[in-house]
């Protein structure tokens, strides 16, 4: 379980450094992807006993979403900050001559 919050909490930190979305797709990929950090939890939940499997599938599962949700808002302001700076960079001033 403390893998689990420390894998959350530096999926949050990973997300927080990225200024573009293609560094913030790299960065979902090494939690997410195919071979990713959750990804591979998952794949290790056919090593547990039958009583073990759910209580660590639901865990697993909540830090996926709380990685998704970081992940989510992230991409939201970094899409939000490039779309306000081409609006400034875009401005017209309609009272000049």
């Amino acid at each position: 379980m403390d893998n689990l919050e420390h894998i959350l909490l530096e999926a949050q930190r990973d997300f927080s450094a990225c200024n573009t979305v293609t560094d913030l797709e790299q960065a979902k990929a090494r939690y997410l992807g195919k071979s990713g950090m959750l990804t591979e939890a998952l794949k290790g939940l056919g090593k547990l006993s039958a009583e073990q499997r759910p209580a660590s599938g639901a865990a697993i599962n909540v830090v996926k979403q709380a990685v998704e949700e970081a992940l989510k808002a992230r991409r939201d302001a970094i899409l939000n900050a490039g779309q306000a700076q081409q609006l400034a960079s875009e401005a017209l001033d309609v009272t000049l001559p």
